[in-house]
């Protein structure tokens, strides 16, 4: 198995270690692996990429995480070139046309059209006594851009400067990111259809109106308004291109190789021990497993967890979720599947369903999302022109199914597998009645649940967000690249927010502080070779 751990690595010396191949570790990876340092990467999973990784059973493959990226389809935009920096070119992208996301709220649908221009057409068209409300949010929206960038760069500053002038540089933020997405909307508005579909798309961050930082929303809402863009060759493109930087440039990748604990000399981290025992050692040690993880699992000593936990533990984890993975055995223009994706709702009170999905101590279903990443990726009908692929995913309570979180991952016995067919079930009842062309069609249809994400990424609750994105959330003095301890630092969606290219942006932003180099600057700069192209 390629990379697979092997405990010789024990036996040299790196510059930077770093746990956790996701989006934020890898491009922390290769931007330290470009600027000459000896860089190594642990994996606990058995394959790489975090939630950029894909799976296969019989002929279909699905990502589990990656379902769409905004603006890599925009030539000057600050994340394409990004990703076209960190894999050199070799990373392209399929745009997922005029409609990206599509909402279906008790029975109506709300098309969310590619271009900010059409997109406040598009919602004026539905809604043409709201007009000015409308624009006023658009042009709210694209405010709060520029105000994120300010508060995210200020991450890199060394912790005295941040001290020092950190306070005027995100201010602007906070006067947003303290304020729900409820609050605000509803100062616009009083038509709650109205601010129910502007809010339609936050499964992408997990919180409901009421509960969710406007910060938040404007920013992941913004992120998509020039369109939908979904990698060539699927979500492991991703990962397999940023690995390949990584290895050209001397670094190393080991997966099975579970990090037990981070060593430290007095207030100074200097190495990793294994799970099987060893004693790997470094100059800088980065996290990407996660704030929560970091602090309060990977660090053992109770006086350095009690230092930094307080404050961090206070904010909940981000919503669990359970995903129906579905093959076909038929062509997605033979199904008529689209490549934009569809939240499903049965109500416009979305606070209100979220509460009594809290509640319910059954499986209570709060949204249905549907992707398809074969109509999506156009490598897919190259290779298998006669199968096709969706998702179906739902939130799902940690709690509902924690009974069974001690027994092994496929051993977790006749009851289990039980609940999970009810809710697979509940879940093909919802594909059905969205598109009930596919029914009869099935060759394929596996249920994964949030304890198969806890097993496979760590995460304690399931949770796929990392700590929830309420207002409360961005005032985490813990949530910078530099932690304090020496050589410990932070990178993935924790760093910055949830996402692919927020959790690049955190790669790059921790990379930053531990080269102190404008890494921006040779960004911005990077032109693709022409042998890419």
């Amino acid at each position: 198995m390629k990379n697979l751990y092997d405990t010789k690595l024990k036996n040299s010396f790196y510059d930077a270690i770093i746990i956790g191949s996701g989006m934020g570790g890898l491009t922390t990876a290769v931007l330290l692996a470009k600027a000459g340092k000896k860089v190594l990467v642990l994996e606990k999973h058995y394959v790489i990429g975090g939630f950029t990784h894909t799976f296969r059973r019989k002929n279909f493959v699905w990502d589990v995480g990656v379902h769409y990226v905004g603006q890599v389809n925009l030539k000057d935009a600050l994340l394409k070139k990004a990703f076209d920096y960190v894999s050199e070119g070799k990373l392209k992208w399929a745009d997922m046309g005029d409609v990206y996301d599509q909402a279906i709220i008790e029975g109506v649908t709300y098309n969310f059209k590619k271009g900010y221009d059409n997109q406040i057409a598009q919602m004026i068209e539905y809604f043409p006594d709201d007009e000015n409300a409308i624009r006023q949010y658009y042009k709210l929206l694209k405010s709060i851009a520029g105000r994120s960038i300010m508060f995210f760069s200020e991450k890199t500053m060394p912790n005295w400067l941040s001290k020092s002038i950190g306070h005027f540089l995100r201010k602007g933020f906070y006067k947003y990111s303290n304020q729900t997405t409820y609050a605000v909307l509803s100062r616009l508005t009083t038509n709650e259809k109205l601010i129910a579909v502007l809010c339609a798309q936050c499964g992408n961050y997990g919180l409901p109106p009421k509960k969710s930082s406007f910060a938040i929303h404007a920013m992941i809402v913004e992120h998509f308004l020039e369109g939908g863009n979904y990698p060539i060759g699927g979500a492991l493109s991703i990962h397999k291109s940023l690995s390949n930087v990584i290895e050209n440039n001397g670094g190393k990748i080991a997966i099975k190789a579970s990090v037990k604990n981070i060593l430290f000399d007095k207030n100074k981290a200097v190495g990793v021990e294994m799970e099987n025992g060893d004693k790997i050692f470094g100059e800088k040690i980065i996290s990407n497993a996660g704030a929560s993880n970091t602090f309060n699992r990977l660090i053992i000593d109770k006086d350095k967890k009690n230092e930094n936990t307080k404050e961090l533990n206070k904010i909940d984890p981000s919503v669990a979720h359970v995903c129906l993975y579905v093959g076909l055995n038929a062509s997605d223009k033979e199904l008529n599947l689209p490549k934009h994706n569809i939240w499903h709702y049965n109500t416009y009170k979305l606070d209100d369903k979220y509460d009594l999905h809290l509640a319910d101590k059954k499986y209570t279903s709060l949204i249905s999302y549907f992707s398809f990443p074969s109509a999506k990726d156009p490598d897919w009908q190259k290779n298998l022109p006669d199968k096709a692929t969706i998702q179906v995913v739902d939130s799902c309570r940690y709690s509902h199914l924690e009974k069974w979180a001690d027994k092994p991952w496929q051993k977790r016995g006749e009851e289990y597998e039980s609940v999970k067919l009810e809710i697979q079930n509940s879940l093909l009842e919802k594909l059905y009645e969205v598109l009930p062309q596919v029914k009869g069609r099935i060759e394929v249809c596996e249920l994964s649940t949030p304890l198969s994400t806890a097993h496979f990424s760590n995460y304690a609750h399931g949770e796929i967000y990392g700590l929830e994105h309420s207002p409360k959330r961005f005032h985490l003095k813990q949530l910078r690249p530099r932690t304090n301890y020496k050589n410990l630092y932070l990178t993935g969606q924790d760093v910055v927010c949830v996402g692919v290219g927020a959790a690049l942006f955190s790669g790059i932003i921790t990379a930053v502080s531990i080269l102190n180099r404008n890494l921006l600057w040779k960004i911005i700069r990077y032109k693709v070779p022409e042998t890419t192209e």
